[in-house]
């Protein structure tokens, strides 16, 4: 009876050592795969990738492209969640519009990798008049994950990536179907490779700055809601111009709040004044495509038995949806303004801090 008891326990050891060693070998070759991987796209510029992606250029009017769009969304599984008008600045004499669209599947999948994650979203899609053509962009998904998911283990971004693709083919859809110009798929600067993702822009969790914390004692989603409320309520108050245009709950686990404010919509939009070099564009409306950098993105979640409130720090954020080079919308363009960022992240601060 005792040799039975100790030749089962002996077979069940071998069984677990073979487990352990298994184990061991498979996350060993997976470390070295993403070691590997990591070193590459240090090293090899890779793939290139527009943050924005003009899809349309149509001579139509401006509200019946608009219409367009707001049909194709409807006849989706995404929803539409808001839109407006940007205040652009007088000398372009155009019109501008961003439309803010989600879809539950993934808003989940974003979840999924963690609540931080979604301080990305929503998905934007922007309308504007050049001339005597309106034309459609959006902000690129797939790049948006490569840099907001650089934190992730190869296989998650992979799988992220992926969806993020389904996302862009939703999104072009949106854009072109019934229209009856031409289809694009230029990629629009700022432009970034592999590398610069993860020299530059792989470490977004350390720009994403918790603002508030609140204890959770009972209902973790009354709590978060009224959280949300309150910031909501505050922004209606204000005087400083800052309005809420959006407002998401995802999975009762996360408030997406979207604001913005009519002098900053001016201001990030005109390029009148820049000492462009001889050899570029010196239309001062030539930065119009960066609407959906807007609005800007009050994330409310909830982790670690809080309900905790951040934003992205705003010099960061102003680099990654601006920076186009040095001579454009880099160095020149805030050496106009030097504190630009710095006000529209304490105007953030009162928002959030007042209720």
């Amino acid at each position: 009876m005792i040799r039975e008891g100790f030749m089962r326990h002996l077979k069940w050891s071998w069984f677990y050592l073979f487990i352990l060693i298994f184990g061991f070998q498979t996350s060993l070759y997976a470390f070295l795969d993403d070691f590997r991987r990591d070193i590459k796209e240090r090293l090899d510029p890779g793939q290139s990738y527009g943050l924005y992606q003009k899809a349309l250029e149509v001579e139509a009017s401006f509200e019946s492209v608009c219409s367009r769009i707001e049909t194709n969304i409807s006849q989706s599984d995404w929803e539409l969640i808001s839109n407006w008008d940007l205040d652009t600045p007088d000398i372009c004499r155009t019109r501008a519009r961003v439309y803010l669209i989600h879809n539950a599947d993934y808003d989940r999948a974003v979840l999924a990798k963690g609540p931080r994650h979604l301080i990305f979203l929503p998905v934007r899609i922007g309308v504007y008049e050049e001339g005597s053509k309106v034309v459609v962009v959006f902000t690129n998904p797939e790049f948006l994950t490569k840099v907001f998911f650089a934190d992730l283990p190869f296989s998650e971004q992979d799988e992220m990536i992926g969806l993020a693709r389904e996302v862009r083919e939703d999104l072009v859809t949106f854009c072109v179907k019934g229209m009856e110009g031409t289809i694009l798929t230029q990629q629009l600067p700022p432009i970034r490779n592999d590398r610069d993702v993860r020299f530059f822009w792989s470490r977004f969790l350390d720009h994403l700055d918790i603002i508030k914390t609140v204890p959770i004692r009972k209902d973790s989603t009354a709590v978060l809601k009224d959280v949300c409320d309150r910031i909501v309520k505050t922004s209606s108050k204000n005087e400083s111009g800052w309005r809420v245009v959006s407002r998401t709950m995802i999975q009762d686990q996360a408030c997406i709040l979207g604001v913005t404010q009519k002098n900053s919509e001016d201001q990030a939009l005109n390029y009148s004044g820049l000492k462009w070099p001889a050899i570029l564009n010196r239309d001062p409306c030539s930065g119009i495509y960066h609407l959906t950098q807007f609005p800007i993105e009050i994330l409310i979640f909830i982790e670690e038995g809080e309900v905790r409130v951040g934003i992205l720090d705003q010099f960061w954020r102003m680099r990654f949806y601006l920076w186009d080079n040095p001579y454009r919308t880099g160095s020149i363009f805030l050496a106009r303004d030097p504190n630009f960022s710095s006000r529209i992240y304490k105007s953030l601060l009162q928002l959030i801090q007042n209720p």
